[in-house]
């Protein structure tokens, strides 16, 4: 659904940037991807000079998909830089009805969010939001959704709504962090148009014995031409209080977050992308809470050498403050990024 109102990637609207399956059998295939890059920045917080190289492999993952008719179900098995494991980062199944309807159960990503969670779907290397943002991710639940080629509707009940940070389970969990009788819900749906207009709306609430949390998330994309334009519109808030743990509170989060931007597709296999990010948060937090403001303006440039092989080039610019002490910072950034999907 998101790759849906989003319209297309940059890699669909510049190129045929391909992650087909491969498949394997009538009820076996898989696909996946190898992300690399090398990322400088160079910045200054609170009149200190940063500066940072990397060289790596951001993300590998695979995928496989299971064709049962009716019943469909995905394992991604994914592997991030550094010193990650590999993990499962999704595993469901979905049974479908043949009025559009679909009922998943496991673990999924989130209806919410404009921007993809995996590189294959951004248009850019970077994600708009570099500060904590309240937007869910991965959760663990059984999901309802609807969709028409004009229409979505889907509604999640599962394990945390806005935060996986104190693993929040339906039915109680005993692992330290947890509100044992913790749930969240998610609401999401979207109206696409015949004139490439199309609209989001979508939200999510978290309840649990520690705290309660909720997000709305809202965006609009226009396709015309060679053109995408998308704008989005976060607000959340979130009190977690773990005194029972630790005998100190976390206190409340406040974050309101935007973005606008622009893909051109200047070819078949080019396309190039400007963004405006911004994220203005408020941490009444133990230390005595801190409020922070940042903007992000970023370019990006795709260029697609094969179906399978994707170049990405971007640079980025973020100033911001953190009130509390009143400790400016501002970084200069620069990516290549080499995609190759499967």
């Amino acid at each position: 659904m998101k790759n849906k109102i989003a319209i297309a990637s940059a890699f669909l609207a510049a190129s045929s940037f391909s992650t087909a399956e491969i498949v394997i059998n009538d009820f076996l295939s898989f696909e996946g991807f190898i992300d690399m890059s090398y990322y400088h920045v160079d910045g200054e917080y609170d009149k200190d000079d940063v500066s940072e190289n990397s060289f790596q492999i951001d993300q590998v993952e695979i995928s496989w998909l299971f064709d049962f008719d009716p019943v469909t179900a995905q394992i991604d098995l994914q592997y991030e830089g550094g010193d990650s494991d590999t993990i499962v980062e999704q595993a469901f199944a979905t049974y479908h009805f043949d009025n559009g309807g679909a009922i998943t159960a496991g673990r999924y990503a989130s209806m919410l969010g404009f921007e993809a969670f995996e590189p294959t779907g951004l248009y850019q290397y970077s994600f708009a939001y570099d500060l904590g943002v309240l937007l869910p991710g991965y959760n663990q639940g059984v999901k309802y959704t609807y969709e028409t080629d004009s229409t979505f509707f889907g509604i999640s009940l599962q394990d945390s709504g806005v935060t996986d940070a104190y693993d929040n389970r339906l039915g109680g969990n005993d692992d330290d962090f947890s509100d044992d009788g913790g749930f969240g819900v998610e609401v999401a749906g979207a109206l696409y148009m015949d004139n490439g207009l199309s609209f989001f709306l979508g939200g999510a609430i978290e309840d649990g014995d520690n705290g309660d949390s909720y997000i709305v998330n809202s965006y609009v994309t226009f396709e015309t031409g060679a053109w995408i334009f998308a704008g989005e519109v976060n607000y959340g808030e979130s009190d977690f209080d773990v005194n029972d743990f630790y005998g100190f509170g976390f206190g409340e989060t406040e974050i309101f977050s935007a973005l606008i931007m622009a893909n051109f597709a200047y070819s078949d296999a080019a396309s190039i992308t400007a963004r405006v990010s911004y994220i203005d948060g408020e941490d009444d937090g133990i230390f005595g809470g801190y409020d922070f403001e940042l903007i992000k303006y970023t370019l990006a440039h795709g260029y697609a050498f094969t179906d399978n092989l994707f170049l990405v080039t971007e640079v980025s610019y973020a100033d911001g403050e953190i009130y509390d002490g009143d400790e400016e910072f501002d970084a200069l950034s620069a990516a290549v990024e080499l995609i190759f999907s499967f």
